[in-house]
C-alpha cells in the first residue's frame, strides 16, 4: 500500500503518511465503525479500510473537508479554494 493517504470518517480527514498513522487512527474503534472510513490514495483512488473500491467523494465535499481541516491547523484565506481534485487535495495538505 503506498503512502500519504487521506482518511476521511465521521465528516473528518486526517492524514497517514505511514501505517502506523493508519493503526494509531483505528485504536479504539471497533470492527463496525471501520466500515464507515474512506481511504483517499495519492492516486486518486478511493477505497474502503479492506481495500475494496468504494465512491468516490464529489469536489465539493473534498474540498470542504480539506477545508475544515486546513482551518482546524490555523490556516486563513481558505475561501478561494472552490473545487478540488484528489491531487490538488494533497498537494494542499503538503503530503504529496
Amino acid at each position: 500500500m503506498p503512502y500519504p493517504k487521506i482518511i476521511i470518517y465521521n465528516e473528518e480527514i486526517e492524514l497517514a503518511t505511514q501505517p502506523s498513522d493508519v493503526a494509531d487512527f483505528l485504536y479504539g474503534m471497533t470492527k463496525d465503525t471501520h466500515a464507515y472510513v474512506t481511504v483517499l490514495d495519492n492516486d486518486g483512488s478511493y477505497h474502503t479500510l479492506d481495500g475494496e473500491p468504494c465512491q468516490a467523494l464529489s469536489s465539493a465535499a473534498l474540498t470542504q473537508y480539506v477545508k475544515q481541516y486546513l482551518a482546524n491547523e490555523g490556516h486563513c484565506c481558505l475561501s478561494k479554494l472552490e473545487q478540488l481534485t484528489p491531487q490538488q487535495a494533497f498537494n494542499l495538505l503538503v503530503i504529496d
